[in-house]
């Protein structure tokens, strides 16, 4: 988000099948997975300070994009959302 230094390693998520699901999509050019409109953004945690990579679903309404990012119905924001809104800037 612009705050990235070029020697700072980029780790992808913790999670195992985000992880693989990662590696997956970038290995084709985005033509693996289930059939979704991901979005790979690179956030930096706000804790650890660390850039991790995550997969997000999204969908355009007009001229919008709306992100998904849940923790399969958990009763918390997944520290991806958290990392993705303590720094954005819109």
């Amino acid at each position: 988000m612009g705050d990235r230094k070029e020697t700072e390693e980029i780790t992808d998520s913790p999670n195992a099948w985000v992880a693989e699901h990662i590696r997956q999509y970038l290995a084709t050019g985005g033509r693996a997975g289930p059939g979704t409109n991901d979005l790979l953004p690179t956030t930096r945690g706000r804790k650890s300070g660390t850039l991790r990579r995550t997969a997000l679903l999204h969908v355009r309404d007009g001229e919008r994009y709306v992100l998904a990012a849940s923790d399969a119905g958990a009763d918390r924001h997944p520290a991806r959302y958290l990392n993705l809104t303590a720094r954005s800037r819109w």
